[in-house]
C-alpha cells in the first residue's frame, strides 16, 4: 500500500471514529457537541453520507437541513433515511402518512379488513350519454367513449405518460407503500338501483341490468397508491378471439381439432395493474473462470464489480392470474402508455392492486438480481469456460416506479372435460396458456425415438463386428 493510500485510510478511519462519537452525543441530547464531533469528521472525510444525515439533525435551520441531507445523498444515492428526511423537509412526503416508526408519532396500526365482509361503495363516476341518456363505453377501434344506443361519439385527449418519476425510497416508509385491495365490495348501481358484490379491489363496473359503466371507490382505496398511466385496450372481443383460434390451431403436439373449441370458449377484458420500476444495481461478484496456463488448464476464483441499469421493469401488481402467464404475454409496448384517465375504463372491468408496492419492489429487486447473474457470464467474462458465477454483494440506487393499468383478456376453454386457461394481451394480441397434449402424436414421436436410438445401436454393432 502506497503512502497515500496509508494517509486516505486512516483518515476514513478517523472520521467514522468522530461519526460514532457525533451520533452518541446526539443521542444524549448533547447537540452543541454532537455538530462539532460531526463537522470534525467530515473535515477528514467529505464522502461520509451519514456524517452529513446526523449533522442535519444538529440544527433547526431549514435551508441548513436541506444543504446537509442533500450531500448525504450526493455521497450515497442510495442513502434511504437522507432522501427520506429530504422528502419530509421538502414536503414530498407527508409526516402523517408515515408508518410508526418512519418518524411518525406511534399510532396502532389499523385492523385488517374482514376479507369475506363486503365494503360498500361510492360512485364516483357513471358514463352516461348526454344525448340520449345511455351507456357510453370506451371503444379500442375509436380510442374514444360512444353510446351503446344512440351512437353519440366523444374524444378522449390523451396525453402520454412519463417513465417512472415517484421516488421508491418517497412511498416505501408510507402506508399506502405496505397496503392492497383485501375486502370485496358492494356496488349499488345510481341509473337503476340494483346491487352487486365485486371482486376485491375491482375500481370499474357495468351494471348487469341496465349496462351503466361506473367508476367505484371504498374507503380502503385513500390508502392506496393511484394509477399513474394505462395502455388503452386495443382489441375488442372478436380480436381477442381470432388471435386466440390462432394459437390454439399452432403446435404440432396439440389435437387437430382444438382449434374449433375457441367458440365454446369464453373470454373478459380486465386492466391489470402492473409495477413499473427502473433501479440502478451496483454488485460484487465472484466465479470460477478456467484459464489456460501452457499446456495445461486451471480454475481459478475471479472477482469483480458490475453495474446494470433496468428500465420498464415490469412486475405484476395482482395474485389473481398466474404470474407466469402475465409473463409469457409480455412485451408491452409501454411507448403507448398514456396519463390515467377514468374515461379509459368506461365499460371496461379494472383492479387495484393485491401486491403492495413494498412486496412488488422486493420481488422486482430478486429477479433483477438473478437477471444480472445471468449477464454476468456474457458481459464481463465472454469466450471463457465458467461455472458458478454468483453474486455476493448488492446496492440499488435511483429506484423510480410507476403504477401502470395494462390491458388484457382472460379466458378459458374445455376440452374433454377439463378445463385450461388462456390470457390474451389486449395491446398486442399475443397469447399465453395451457394446451392439452395429443397423446397419439406424442406416443409416435417417442416410437420414433426409440427407432432412432436402436438404429444407432445397430449401426455401432455392425462396425465393430464388420
Amino acid at each position: 500500500m502506497s503512502t497515500l493510500e496509508r494517509d486516505s485510510e486512516r483518515r476514513r478511519a478517523s472520521a467514522e471514529d468522530l461519526y460514532q462519537h457525533g451520533r452518541s452525543a446526539l443521542r444524549a441530547g448533547e447537540r452543541q457537541r454532537a455538530r462539532q464531533l460531526l463537522q470534525q469528521a467530515l473535515e477528514y472525510d467529505r464522502g461520509h453520507s451519514d456524517a452529513w444525515l446526523w449533522l442535519s439533525a444538529t440544527t433547526d435551520d431549514p435551508r441548513e437541513q436541506q444543504k446537509c441531507l442533500e450531500w448525504a445523498i450526493a455521497a450515497n444515492p442510495g442513502n434511504a433515511a437522507a432522501r427520506r428526511g429530504l422528502g419530509l423537509l421538502t414536503g414530498k412526503i407527508k409526516r402523517e402518512d408515515l408508518l410508526p416508526g418512519e418518524g411518525a408519532p406511534p399510532a396502532a396500526p389499523p385492523a385488517a379488513p374482514d376479507a369475506a365482509e363486503a365494503r360498500r361503495t361510492t360512485v364516483r363516476r357513471t358514463f352516461v350519454c348526454p344525448r340520449c341518456g345511455g351507456p357510453l363505453r370506451f371503444e379500442p377501434t375509436r380510442a374514444g367513449l360512444r353510446c351503446q344506443h344512440c351512437g353519440y361519439e366523444e374524444a378522449i385527449a390523451a396525453e402520454p405518460a412519463a417513465g417512472p418519476e415517484q421516488v421508491l425510497d418517497f412511498s416505501l416508509p408510507t402506508r399506502q407503500g405496505h397496503h392492497w385491495a383485501e375486502a370485496g365490495r358492494h356496488f349499488t348501481c345510481q341509473q337503476c338501483g340494483a346491487g352487486a358484490v365485486l371482486p376485491a379491489g375491482q375500481t370499474s363496473e357495468v351494471c348487469p341490468f341496465c349496462a351503466t359503466a361506473a367508476l367505484i371507490a371504498a374507503p380502503e382505496d385513500d390508502e392506496l397508491l393511484p394509477p399513474q398511466g394505462v395502455i388503452p385496450m386495443r382489441l375488442d372481443l372478436q380480436g381477442a378471439g381470432r388471435h386466440l383460434r390462432a394459437w390454439l390451431g399452432r403446435g404440432f403436439f396439440a389435437p387437430d381439432d382444438l382449434a374449433l373449441l375457441a367458440h365454446s370458449g369464453r373470454l373478459a377484458p380486465v386492466y391489470v395493474p402492473f409495477w413499473r420500476f427502473n433501479a440502478t444495481l451496483s454488485s460484487r461478484w465472484k466465479a470460477q473462470v478456467q484459464e489456460d496456463a501452457g499446456s495445461s488448464r486451471r480454475t481459478v476464483w475471479r472477482t469483480g464489480e458490475d453495474t446494470q441499469f433496468f428500465s420498464d421493469w415490469l412486475q405484476p401488481g395482482t395474485r389473481a392470474l398466474p404470474a407466469d402467464l402475465l409473463r409469457e404475454i409480455e412485451p408491452f409496448d409501454l411507448k403507448a402508455l398514456v396519463v390515467y384517465q377514468p374515461e379509459y375504463l368506461a365499460g371496461w372491468p379494472a383492479g387495484a392492486y393485491d401486491l403492495s408496492l413494498a412486496q412488488a419492489s422486493l420481488d422486482a429487486r430478486a429477479a433483477m438480481l438473478e437477471a444480472a447473474a445471468a449477464k454476468l457470464v456474457k458481459k464481463l467474462l465472454p469466450g471463457r469456460l465458467v461455472s458458478a458465477p454468483q453474486i455476493t454483494g448488492s446496492d440499488f440506487t435511483g429506484q423510480t416506479y410507476q403504477l401502470a393499468l395494462l390491458p388484457v383478456w382472460v379466458g378459458n376453454y374445455r376440452y374433454r372435460g377439463r378445463a385450461f386457461r388462456v390470457l390474451v394481451n389486449g395491446q398486442t394480441g399475443q397469447v399465453a396458456g395451457d394446451k392439452p397434449l395429443d397423446t397419439v402424436k406424442v406416443a409416435l414421436l417417442a416410437l420414433l425415438g426409440l427407432a432412432i436410438i436402436a438404429l444407432a445401436a445397430v449401426a455401432v454393432w455392425v462396425n465393430l463386428n464388420g
